[in-house]
Order: C-alpha cells, then sequence, then structure tokens
C-alpha cells in the first residue's frame, strides 16, 4: 500500500498522467502518461512482490482475475465485465467467473419463485 500511495503521489504530479483513465501510466519514460506497457508492469510487479515477501507466481494478471471476480460478486453480469476488460465477446469473460455457493443458491431460488407451482 505504501508503494502505491507513493505512485499516486509521483503521478499527481506528473500532469500528463494526472487525468488518464488507466491505473498504471509511464511516470519516468515516454509517452508520460501512456499506459504503461506490459513489460514494465511486469517487472515493477516482480520488484514489489519480492519487496513484499509474496510467493512466486504473484501476477498482475491476478488483479484483473480479482476484479473480474469481485464484479460478479456485486452483481455484474457477463457482457459487463466483459466490456469493463475489454472483451470483444462475453465468452471470454466467462473464464473469470466463480460463482460463490450463497450467489448459485439465491439463483436457485429466484428461478424457483418464478416457476408456478405444480399440484402434487
Amino acid at each position: 500500500m505504501q508503494a502505491y500511495d507513493q505512485y499516486a503521489v509521483e503521478r499527481d504530479a506528473c500532469r500528463e498522467a494526472r487525468d488518464s483513465d488507466f491505473v498504471l501510466v509511464n511516470l519516468f519514460r515516454q509517452p508520460l502518461g501512456a499506459p504503461m506497457p506490459p513489460a514494465a508492469l511486469h517487472d515493477l510487479f516482480d520488484r514489489l512482490s519480492r519487496r513484499a515477501g509474496l510467493p512466486e507466481g504473484a501476477h498482475p494478471h491476478a488483479l484483473r482475475h480479482g476484479f473480474a471476480s469481485n464484479a460478479a460478486d456485486a452483481g455484474a453480469v457477463l457482457d459487463e465485465i466483459a466490456d469493463l476488460l475489454g472483451h470483444a465477446s462475453p465468452s471470454s469473460s466467462q473464464v473469470y467467473l466463480h460463482p460463490h455457493p450463497q450467489r448459485l443458491r439465491a439463483a436457485v431460488e429466484r428461478v424457483a419463485a418464478l416457476s408456478p407451482r405444480r399440484n402434487g
């Protein structure tokens, strides 16, 4: 968190980065304010992971996966998640979904509530 706080301070000081819609942008290499290239992001993540004592295997993609899973948990539907992730097809976003058992149960109960009752 301290590293991100420091990044936020440095980002606010960079005029080109201040208004960017991207979370991680170039602050010290051209083009300033542009999205950070994947190789630079991986390098940064590796350094921060080692510094934090995290096990190997901590990758930036885990943040994307976590965001998509959290969006689903918050009620976002597949086409919304696909749009947020920039996927052309909602089917590309299915790999990010891990429905919680309580959400699955709630879905079954909603369907059951809509179904006509059968006389036995």
